[in-house]
């Protein structure tokens, strides 16, 4: 994802396939310089566009080469970065002359990409034309769109699509800085113990009177793989529960939700799963963090295989977390915690390419039929995870919860949220 303020979408693609005119054509005015000589873009140009009130910036880059030298070496290395940094990246073809041998090595590369990727078959310029675009499909990165941008025909369909492909607007980049983990649950769970033992010094007060922690307390700790950042909250209540200081101890505790990546639940084995806790668990995911649930003093727990049985049956309903069982006090199980959240957070964080969600939606839809039929699908987010599918509209709910299910089975997403949308045909833009 891109650090800047506005969205980015990339023009990817060989030489004197018309990018340029494509940018030019997207801004909606003649800013770039398009030329039917190849190789007129060097540098990556940036410029600004607009539609649907909608706001970001188009990257028009050099052509790709292979086995390039020199400068257009340097010159395919831009369109790498550009890539690498962009949220919708465009692969512009010529529809005129097929799939080429450096069309194809592109596709390869792109299919490596965390950002969506849209084939846009240019010098499409009239209906008859479009067949030519079909031929792009071999390239595995989903339907080409049509478009002719020395006419603009097509360019509204495409401009609809990047639109919908674009992170929603406030969205937080997924990943930025270290991994953060919010420790959160009901008072006296033993949060501020087993922070401790994370942290592995005392950074927080322990004492048997429920509530005695009022303030979020962080800590950076550097493990092996780097630097994560720990967050010890106030006991979570309920607002209309909470009063006075308690009712600022229950703000701070949603703060650190949102601003976590992680959120480990803590309870009491001994109360299992508690109508409070299952609020927590909603409210976390609701969020779009990743869940963890650490079932502590385990050592108290008189059945732990009924007790087991019974956490994990009603955390399923909150994306399927892992349940941890341990004892803060005497630091029973709490040496797996550490791998089981970096695991975690990279899950959350996790980009499937373009080429991967379509390989599993034509799978799950060949094994199990549904009322609608999605043609394409892609990842446009993460941080959570958030797929779109076009071609049909919304799912009842049971097969939504199905697809949700498929989804979190193939990608490796138990205690993650998934994010799916959903985009029908819809009329063609009118021209």
């Amino acid at each position: 994802m891109s650090g800047r303020s506005l969205p980015v979408v990339a023009l990817i693609g060989r030489q004197n396939v018309g990018k340029s005119t494509l940018a030019n054509r997207l801004v909606g005015r003649r800013q770039q310089v398009a030329h039917e000589a190849a190789g007129v873009t060097r540098d990556r140009v940036e410029l600004e566009a607009s539609w649907r009130n909608r706001s970001f910036l188009v990257v028009d880059t050099g052509g790709y080469r292979s086995r390039a030298r020199g400068i257009e070496a340097l010159v395919t290395q831009q369109a790498d970065r550009a890539a690498e940094s962009a949220d919708v990246i465009l692969l512009v073809v010529d529809a005129r002359t097929g799939p080429l041998e450096e069309d194809e090595e592109i596709a390869r590369r792109l299919r490596r990409a965390p950002a969506p990727v849209l084939v846009v078959a240019n010098m499409v310029d009239t209906e008859r034309d479009e067949p030519d675009a079909a031929s792009f499909n071999r390239l595995g990165l989903g339907e080409p769109l049509p478009v002719s941008a020395l006419h603009g025909r097509g360019s509204g369909e495409l401009l609809d699509r990047i639109v919908q492909l674009l992170p929603e607007p406030g969205a937080a980049p997924a990943v930025v800085g270290e991994p953060r983990f919010a420790l959160v649950g009901r008072p006296n769970v033993g949060k501020s113990s087993l922070f401790n033992r994370l942290v592995g010094e005392e950074r927080s007060v322990v004492f048997e009177e429920a509530g005695t922690t009022r303030d979020a307390v962080d800590a950076l700790v550097e493990w092996p793989t780097g630097p994560v950042r720990f967050v010890d909250t106030a006991g979570f209540r309920r607002p209309s529960r909470a009063w006075g200081v308690d009712y600022y101890s229950f703000l701070r505790t949603a703060r650190a939700i949102e601003r976590a990546d992680v959120a480990v639940l803590v309870l009491d084995a001994a109360d299992g799963f508690t109508g409070e806790d299952r609020r927590i668990a909603a409210r976390v995911m609701e969020i779009g963090r990743a869940l963890y649930v650490v079932a502590n003093k385990w050592d108290l727990v008189a059945e732990p295989e009924e007790t087991d049985r019974d956490l994990r049956e009603r955390a399923r309903l909150f994306g399927d977390p892992k349940v941890a069982h341990v004892s803060a006090l005497t630091g029973a199980g709490v040496r797996r915690i550490p791998a089981d959240l970096l695991d975690l957070y990279e899950r959350w964080s996790m980009r499937a390419s373009t080429a991967e969600v379509n390989r599993f939606l034509a799978e799950v839809q060949g094994a199990h039929p549904m009322g609608a039929r999605y043609r394409y699908g892609t990842q446009v987010r993460s941080g959570p995870p958030m797929f779109v599918l076009f071609g049909g509209g919304p799912p009842g709910a049971s097969e939504e919860r199905f697809l949700e299910r498929r989804f979190r089975e193939r990608f490796s997403l138990r205690g993650v949220p998934i994010r799916l949308r959903f985009r029908g045909e819809g009329a063609r833009p009118k021209r």
